[in-house]
């Protein structure tokens, strides 16, 4: 079978018919993409009306352990839900290609069949005609834009709400059909290159503005895809961010001058991306903040000062975290032009709030010393400042997921493992905490693997709160150079760790039974399957929060149990990609 498609030379009519038809399949992408998000809400919304009914009729969760549940385990009903946890959880399981990670089996499988959904909106009803074809390829993929950006909104994101996720969530499918639509970008660029070639008129096209322009469009793209490499990242985020907003703004100007067609498309992204970044600014507070250098460590401490809405909304939202920025009257330089004063205009980073004082309105976070341009600033302020000094940051959130999780106090789950390594304990302890307040009784175990003793001293126990060196259900393991945050390859000195063990030991009152210390690496899989054991039909939950290889590490303990069928609701909170 030879090539299909041809050069044709087509009447006005034609033109106009062909015209018509490449805006119809656009419009078919467009709408199309919001089917499953449709979906799903529908489904939500379903799920909700069922457990309501059920619970208006007087219908209780079964105990664990119970008859009802174990008949439950045994019937066809109780199979299916089996089968269907073992999928959901293998579909979240890591692609493995030649040893590297390349996402998700659930994000690899949806690619995929999307994918191949907008090849055919692109290649239906085009017959031979090669330029048809060729352009509504391009307009296809313009007709994601406006889902693409949308997705990467942190503020406004429709889709985070619809699903019940976080925007970080929520990034993870916006780098996937960020690939999507390069593909098809690409073959629209190179078959429009072929027709030039093969008309001979390549030199006369590459003087002309249009053509320019999609060059320039797809050199964008290009751009954004190598930017986001992973290797590109870890070298430096502040390459790939910085690319991303200028680009991100730069992209949709540039399309709308190449196809004036894709004015809908274009002007809705562009829209969506800016009203997201006003309600952000509008959003964002400058606190008055204290820094201090931990002793025998590389954290920093960071107290801010906030209004007392702002404490109340985070004190209801355990587990969120929030952007920080060093404002102009902060940065090294006050020189408009100079770097050390631009690099702040793009650098936006996230920490977890790992505790509030809502009555002295105060919100504490813990930063580990990267090479970056914000930690060493923190690290400045803090070796800089005296006790009573207070630096100004720009603060922006609450963010992340913590609100949408389930109950974890309730009844809905038989027991709780949290599992923190290294400042991860930011995220983990202010839930351990919320669990434990909201029902004293909850069966709640919290595990937390630190470099060094001096790594756990931070955490102060609020207003009725038990110190975490007092709490039996808290296991803290002290493993030195054995545990790698993926923060910072630097640890405390010999000597400096020994004060720290002597002051975590002073911390225990009158030889009183106190959390578990050990110096080793915990043992995870030991952790894991004590918990399991210890009831049969019992459900779990389990969140980390830490290094990629230990979250990689315990998924793959916990899902011997999945496959197991066991009832498991897991979370890894992480802002790798």
């Amino acid at each position: 079978m030879g090539w299909p498609y041809h050069f044709l030379d087509l009447t006005e009519a034609e033109k106009l018919a062909r015209r018509q038809a490449i805006d119809r399949y656009a419009t078919y992408a467009h709408v199309s993409a919001l089917i499953p998000v449709a979906v799903f809400v529908v489904l939500r919304l379903g799920s909700r009306l069922v457990r309501t009914a059920t619970s208006s009729r007087g219908a209780y969760a079964a105990v664990s352990g119970s008859p009802r549940q174990k008949q439950h385990r045994v019937s066809l009903a109780g199979s299916w839900s089996r089968s269907i946890r073992k999928a959901v959880w293998w579909l979240g399981d890591d692609v493995v290609v030649f040893g590297q990670r390349r996402g998700q089996w659930g994000q690899m499988i949806a690619g995929i069949a999307w994918t191949l959904w907008l090849l055919f909106l692109s290649v239906a009803g085009t017959g031979s005609d090669y330029l048809h074809l060729t352009k509504r390829l391009g307009f296809v993929a313009i007709s994601q834009f406006p889902i693409q950006y949308l997705m990467a909104l942190k503020n406004l994101n429709p889709l985070a709400f619809a699903f019940n996720s976080s925007h970080e969530q929520v990034n993870r499918w916006h780098r996937v059909l960020g690939l999507i639509i390069y593909l098809l970008l690409t073959l629209h660029a190179f078959l429009y290159l072929n027709f030039y070639i093969q008309q001979g008129i390549l030199s006369n096209k590459l003087v002309q503005l249009v053509p320019l322009l999609g060059i320039a469009a797809f050199a964008g793209m290009s751009v954004l895809n190598i930017t986001a490499l992973s290797f590109v990242r870890q070298y430096s985020y502040r390459v790939f961010f910085i690319t991303h907003i200028i680009v991100a703004f730069a992209l949709p100007l540039i399309v709308f001058f190449h196809a004036r067609s894709s004015s809908f498309y274009v002007a809705e992204a562009l829209v969506v991306f800016i009203v997201d970044l006003a309600k952000r600014k509008y959003d964002s507070i400058t606190a008055k903040t204290s820094l201090e250098a931990i002793p025998g460590t590389d954290l920093i401490k960071i107290v801010a000062s906030v209004p007392a809405q702002t404490a109340s909304r985070f004190r209801e939202t355990p587990g969120s975290h929030v952007y920080l920025n060093v404002p102009t009257t902060s940065r090294p330089s006050q020189n408009p032009l100079a770097t050390a004063h631009l690099v702040f205009e793009f650098v936006f980073s996230p920490f977890t709030v790992a505790s509030i004082n809502e009555e002295a309105g105060e919100l504490t976070l813990v930063a580990r010393c990267h090479d970056g341009p914000m930690t060493r600033a923190f690290a400045n302020f803090a070796n800089a400042s005296s006790a009573d000094t207070k630096v100004p940051l720009t603060l922006e959130g609450p963010y992340g997921c913590a609100t949408r999780f389930p109950s974890l106090a309730s009844s809905e789950f038989d027991r709780v493992l949290l599992v923190a390594g290294g400042v991860g304990a930011t995220f983990i302890l202010p839930i351990y905490r919320s669990i434990l307040h909201e029902n004293p009784a909850a069966r709640v175990q919290m595990v937390w693997a630190v470099r060094g003793a001096g790594d756990a001293t931070w955490p102060m126990p609020g207003k009725g709160e038990t110190s975490i060196l007092e709490d039996n259900n808290v296991q803290l393991f002290l493993t030195g150079n054995l545990l790698e945050d993926g923060s910072s390859n630097a640890g405390p000195s010999d000597a400096s760790e020994g004060v720290e063990m002597d002051t975590i030991s002073k911390a225990r009152t009158d030889g009183k039974s106190a959390s578990t210390h050990n110096r080793n690496r915990p043992n995870l899989q030991k952790i894991v399957d004590d918990v399991f054991k210890q009831g049969v039909e019992d459900r779990v939950a389990v969140l980390v929060c830490g290094p990629e290889e230990m979250a990689r590490e315990l998924r793959s303990y916990v899902g011997v149990w999945v496959k197991k069928g066991r009832q498991v609701w897991w979370h890894n909170e992480s802002f790798a990609w």
